[in-house]
């Protein structure tokens, strides 16, 4: 059996560039979105990037000023430890037979309890 279009040909070919057009239309559509899409994308990483370098770079300046920070602290503590064995060197005490001041500074200094 043929199928008869009820439309006129013309109107019928008409209507068949209209839903190619339309099918067309929506994909260019979704393209444009798609392509839209990946743009956000990679401009929210590449904002993602620059907040994680400075990040990294606050990071640095703490670790430069802990670094500092404790460098001056060994040094205080070398002056420190310094100055108590100069104090033992100056005490009437000597080695072998110190006093109960100079004992407490050695073992502070050698990181033993004291008794």
């Amino acid at each position: 059996m043929l199928h008869a279009s009820l439309l006129s040909p013309g109107l019928d070919k008409f209507m068949k560039k209209i839903a190619n057009l339309t099918r067309q239309s929506v994909w260019e559509n979704q393209l444009k979105g798609n392509l839209t899409t990946i743009e956000e994308i990679r401009t929210d990483t590449l904002n993602d990037l620059q907040l994680l370098s400075e990040d990294f770079q606050h990071l640095h300046l703490v670790v430069t000023s802990v670094q500092q920070n404790y460098a001056a602290l060994l040094k205080q503590n070398s002056q420190m430890r310094a100055m108590l064995l100069q104090v033992v060197d100056e005490c009437f005490c000597w080695q072998g037979n110190r006093c109960d001041r100079c004992n407490a500074i050695l073992q502070l200094l050698s990181n033993r309890q004291l008794e």
